[in-house]
């Protein structure tokens, strides 16, 4: 499952959720000039196949202009931090996982 953690998620989580949710990269790692912009992130998701996990709305934006590929998960999940949003992530791996792979879906908020 392959996960592009914008920069506004702590790059931390990876080492939680890396056993569940393999091939997980933060924006920090991927080969652009950083920090890297929301376009530099978008366009690098659709070249190498990533889903794009962000809190940022701007990407919904860029997925109503440019269309999917990349996907987009929009956490909504306010003031929590880096453990518990990796346990959300956990309680909710089957829905991402079926969001993934379902080709009608272009973006999911999780709450």
């Amino acid at each position: 499952m392959n996960l592009l953690l914008d920069a506004n998620i702590s790059w931390r989580i990876i080492k939680l959720v890396e056993n569940d949710f393999f091939n997980c990269l933060h924006a920090n790692d991927i080969p652009v000039n950083q920090p890297a912009k929301d376009i530099e992130i978008w366009e690098f998701a659709k070249a190498n196949n990533f889903t794009i996990l962000t809190h940022d709305d701007d990407f919904e934006k860029l997925l109503l202009l440019k269309g999917a590929p990349p996907k987009v998960i929009i956490l909504k999940t306010f003031n929590k931090n880096t453990k518990q949003i990796a346990e959300i992530l956990f309680s909710k791996k089957h829905i991402i996982e079926s969001f993934i792979i379902n080709t009608e879906l272009m973006i999911l908020e999780i709450y």
